[in-house]
């Protein structure tokens, strides 16, 4: 599927290509390999030999950089208006062409398992992988995007060109721009890139394992030295991006935890296409402006009952750190 949007911010373009695999397409056994494949893609391809693109991208001074969730896999670039034929052209080789080799495979899982250790540094993320795992007792939610230090130390080469091989096409993707042009043209380009690529013939289902509902309060407590104050987290699921209350749900979160500041989340031409591609990829709208239609319509009765349909004890998940010393 093919997306663009005009945004007349500034003389630049930004591509962002959203594969539908992340942590849900893994069973156990597999854990991070999205994650770790989204790290893959950076080594190469014959065409453009690993650190080509990093010279190539940074010479025109573009913003290029991925992400893995549990339901996709992104990768974007922000470049001059001039040299969007060039980040077309990069994403669609590797869309296809990735070299993914045992040496460079090797070397990665030592930065991986690295980027995981970091992680376990972070009270906070520790128990939010623990309450995840609870919240969803079944559903492939409950195992998290990074997948855990054991399997990601098992992870084989061939292992990951075959999950690249099965969901990196363009029948599994979104490619979303937004820039200073007009969105016909923008079009034109990237269909002209992406179309002549092979489709995958493997894609498949998501592994399904429908999560039971939630009869009572979960709790899950993680002691651990490092931290230096007891830590409390509260989850409840709610429903899925396509449901009727999914605007005023985000308008719930915001009225309780309030908006990110970051310079990401301004409205540039970056974050348009970002957000774009976040709400076309989960259902949740067609357009930017549909959602905000969205948004605008959600009256106060209605954040109320989404309030009331969520923060039911019975479905509530609780999870505790609680700090110790290194000696206890």
């Amino acid at each position: 599927m093919l997306c663009a949007l005009e945004a007349r911010h500034a003389p630049v373009v930004s591509l962002w290509v959203w594969y539908h695999v992340g942590g849900r397409n893994e069973v156990p056994g597999t854990t991070g390999m999205s994650h770790f494949l989204e790290h893959m893609l950076f080594k190469g391809t014959p065409k453009h030999p690993k650190g080509d693109l990093d010279r190539l991208l940074a010479r025109y001074g573009a913003q290029w950089n991925a992400f893995t969730s549990e339901d996709v896999t992104c990768y974007f670039e922000t470049v001059p208006k001039a040299r969007y034929q060039t980040a077309l052209e990069l994403e669609s080789d590797r869309m296809r062409n990735a070299l993914i080799s045992v040496e460079e495979t090797e070397a990665e899982r030592t930065v991986i398992v690295s980027e995981r250790e970091g992680y376990e540094n972070d009270p906070s993320f520790l128990l939010g992988e623990e309450l995840q795992a609870i919240a969803f007792s079944r559903h492939t939610y409950g195992q998290g995007v990074i997948g855990s230090k054991d399997e990601i130390k098992l992870m084989t080469r061939d292992g990951l060109y075959a999950h690249y091989r099965r969901f990196y096409a363009p029948n599994n993707a979104y490619v979303v721009v937004t820039g200073d042009d007009e969105p016909e043209r923008l079009i034109e380009e990237a269909a002209a890139a992406f179309g002549p690529l092979d489709p995958s013939h493997d894609l498949g289902e998501p592994p399904k394992a429908p999560e039971p509902e939630q009869h009572g309060e979960r709790r899950v407590t993680v002691h651990r030295a490092g931290g230096t104050l007891p830590i409390v987290m509260l989850a409840f699921r709610a429903p899925r991006a396509t449901d009727q209350r999914a605007a005023a749900i985000s308008a719930l979160a915001v009225a309780l935890a309030g908006t990110s500041t970051t310079a990401f989340n301004t409205d540039t031409i970056t974050w348009r296409a970002y957000r774009s591609g976040q709400l076309l990829s989960t259902g949740a709208a067609t357009s930017i402006g549909e959602w905000y239609a969205k948004l605008a319509a959600v009256t106060r009765e209605e954040i109320r009952d989404a309030a009331a349909g969520l923060f039911v004890e019975r479905s509530r998940n609780v999870g505790w750190f609680v700090p110790e010393s290194d000696a206890s």
